[in-house]
């Protein structure tokens, strides 16, 4: 990996534009445009108002640029292209929580709190739109593949619906009921556009999927704990659902019965390759050097291993803030299914979707901060808040990839769409990093 120098950023707020030529990062008031291959290269900057930018997001044409104060109420919206064009968002009557881009990149939709309202602005400044009742978060919110529809979860007459919006004219399509939810609280789009998938509350396992007319396709009820979330494989073709029991159930798009149950435990399966980062031993000669320096580091690689993961933290789910459950996420192709279980916090697990079958297990020295996906081809990085990336790829193994720059942890990872570059964050900085060939 060839690493930039550092820049600059605030709150973790970087991120790339669509197309993948900018890279945008909030700066205290400042939003800062910089050119993801020559980061040096500033190609605009513009002041804010306020005294911090609390979120940033791009317009799906690359063109304009969202930035928020939640705290203050605003949202302002810029112009990649004309750099004294601008739009401010005020709303009056209710306090704004979340800003997002709808998919045709000329509406901005609000959150209000209380589950009060979702608002739609429009960049040409006609009328704004009102849609009742919404549920909190984005989770209750998705938009169709094709940036058609807009399904959101809603609230009315103590049931919970499914709201299908056209977008644009944000009129009112179709309403689905949820009859057996208690209180759902996500909704997604299949990739092809032709199922919904909607869960329930933490403390409820109750999963449905729908077709786009709300006919039910399968409704999957069981005992345990409830779900975290729901991921579709990228071409539709499998669903994994996430379990606050620590079990991933997969899923098909023919019958929507389960197909596989994937679970985590102590002793990885003989199937997987298991992976534990170890210290590199340094000579002396080169510790006597490094002794009182502060860019030295403690260096480490991936050794070949068997036996039981390591650090192992039984959940507890009377404590306060305890977390549980597994987190997931499908490679670009499908192929692989990478996730993290809660009571394994060091370990990544990698799946193989036609076998249903762990490959890799991967355990870091410290707890895994954030694993994603390359968005173009197998390549699986994880950041534990220590000086390296890590990387994984199919027949490669893992690889160490160290930030040269003495200051930096590797706290949070963001890819270049497309896929030859990752911006790496630290407390305050940032770097880009280049794949190797």
């Amino acid at each position: 990996m060839e690493f930039s120098e550092l820049y600059k950023q605030s709150s973790s707020l970087v991120s790339f534009s669509p197309d993948g030529q900018y890279v945008a990062m909030a700066v205290e008031h400042r939003l800062i445009v910089r050119d993801s291959e020559s980061p040096k290269r500033i190609q605009r900057v513009y002041a804010c108002e306020y005294s911090a930018i609390q979120d940033v997001a791009w317009s799906s044409d690359s063109q304009y640029i969202l930035t928020a104060s939640y705290a203050q109420n605003r949202v302002d919206v810029w112009s990649l292209e004309d750099e004294q064009w601008r739009c401010s968002i005020i709303d009056e009557a209710a306090q704004v929580t979340r800003a997002q881009w709808s998919p045709d990149a000329r509406h901005i939709l609000t959150l209000s709190e209380l589950e009060l309202r979702l608002s739609i602005w429009a960049l040409d400044g006609s009328a704004r739109r009102y849609i009742q009742h919404p549920k909190s978060g984005w989770a209750s919110l998705a938009f169709h593949p094709e940036g058609t529809y807009m399904a959101l979860v809603q609230r009315h007459d103590y049931r919970d619906y499914i709201g299908i919006y056209g977008v644009g004219t944000w009129e009112m399509a179709r309403e689905i009921p949820l009859e057996d939810m208690v209180d759902c609280v996500g909704v997604t789009w299949s990739p092809d556009g032709l199922h919904l998938c909607a869960w329930d509350m933490p403390a409820t396992f109750s999963v449905v999927v729908l077709n786009a007319i709300g006919i039910m396709k399968r409704a999957l009820a069981d005992s345990g704990l409830g779900v975290g979330r729901a991921v579709w494989a990228p071409a539709g073709e499998l669903l994994a659902v996430c379990g606050l029991d620590r079990k991933i159930r997969m899923l098909n798009d023919l019958t929507w019965r389960s197909i596989a149950t994937l679970e985590h435990r102590r002793i990885p399966p003989s199937s997987a390759d298991v992976f534990l980062e170890v210290d590199v031993d340094v000579p002396l000669a080169q510790q006597a050097k490094a002794l009182g320096s502060p860019a030295a580091r403690r260096r480490t690689r991936f050794d070949l291993v068997q036996g039981k993961v390591q650090k192992y933290v039984p959940a507890d789910i009377h404590r306060v803030g305890s977390r549980q459950g597994v987190s997931a996420a499908f490679s670009a192709d499908g192929v692989f299914l990478a996730t993290r279980d809660e009571t394994m916090p060091n370990c990544v697990w990698v799946w193989r979707t036609d076998r249903m079958r762990c490959v890799a297990v991967v355990q870091m020295q410290l707890a895994v901060r954030e694993f994603r996906w390359s968005p173009v081809e197998s390549v699986l990085a994880v950041v534990t808040g220590s000086s390296s990336v890590y990387l994984w790829k199919d027949a490669k193994g893992c690889m160490v990839c160290e930030v040269p720059a003495a200051n930096a942890l590797a706290l949070g990872i963001r890819w270049n769409p497309n896929g030859d570059s990752l911006a790496v964050l630290s407390r305050g900085l940032f770097c880009l990093a280049q794949l190797p060939a």
